[in-house]
């Protein structure tokens, strides 16, 4: 069921993005709904983010992931490493909160 669900989102993404340029051309958009659309994915991923850390409610907050989050943040705005880097921060530091608990 899973498997078939996520063949069926997998298809539908690759019809979306074939139909955009088929059926836009070079036309572009207003200058606010590209400013609007630049910033979607930014937005969908605080979303997600906040929705991992508190959990389904808002009653399952797990705090073993802010130091993590918090150390790639850190890293990527002082050093703009690259995100596999972060990445691998973020587990490490929140493995280590997670250790100590």
């Amino acid at each position: 069921m899973i498997l078939t669900a996520v063949i069926a989102l997998a298809l539908i993404n690759v019809a979306f993005k074939g139909i955009g340029p088929a059926v836009l051309g070079d036309r572009t958009f207003p200058a606010p709904l590209e400013a609007m659309i630049t910033t979607l994915p930014a937005v969908l991923l605080a979303a997600l983010l906040v929705v991992d850390l508190t959990g389904p409610g808002w009653q399952a907050a797990d705090w073993t992931l802010l130091p993590g989050l918090g150390a790639a943040l850190l890293l990527r705005a002082l050093r703009g490493s690259g995100h596999l880097l972060c990445l691998v921060v973020a587990v490490l530091v929140t493995a280590a909160a997670r250790a100590f608990v």
